[in-house]
């Protein structure tokens, strides 16, 4: 088994590197990742700042004594709190229990761990796709229509009539 690992990882970084030492392109391909790189680096910059400006502004809520920018301003609070819709800040959180809870349940048995690991799952995608339950639930319906719209009601796709030419 080791010595399986040891040749697939010797192969894959041989690989590798004649794809990025490549004469003719490889300089190209290590632009490309270079740009790639500086271009995720900057997205979580922004984001990081988007988060930090949004807990800041909450927080200062907070302070003149809003108890609604917690759950995401006074509108939320009519509703459904697990529409989506949830700040930066606050997915940040939701992520972080969701973390925490997922672990937490790694370390637990059998039923405990279960219920811990679900719900910590739930509130991690819950952050990261900012969908709302009815999104959630009408995830079925929207697949169906797609998939009726492109391939027809058998699940072929449909002829196209062919063109005679005149």
């Amino acid at each position: 088994m080791n010595r399986t690992i040891a040749l697939l990882t010797g192969a894959g970084l041989g690989a590798s590197m004649m794809f990025f030492l490549d004469p003719r392109r490889g300089k190209q391909r290590r632009a490309q990742v270079r740009d790639k790189m500086i271009r995720l680096s900057h997205q979580a910059q922004d984001a990081r700042d988007t988060i930090v400006r949004d807990a800041r502004n909450r927080i200062s809520g907070l302070a003149a004594g809003d108890m609604s920018v917690l759950i995401g301003g006074k509108n939320a609070l009519r509703g459904n709190p697990l529409r989506g819709g949830w700040s930066p800040a606050g997915r940040v959180m939701l992520g972080a229990i969701g973390g925490g809870l997922f672990l937490s349940g790694l370390t637990r048995s059998a039923p405990t761990a279960c219920i811990l690991g679900t719900a910590g799952l739930a509130l991690m995608i819950e952050a990261a796709t900012n969908a709302g339950i009815e999104d959630i639930s009408n995830v079925s319906s929207k697949v169906e229509r797609i998939a009726r719209e492109n391939f027809g009601h058998d699940g072929r796709k449909p002829r196209r009539p062919e063109h005679v030419s005149v």
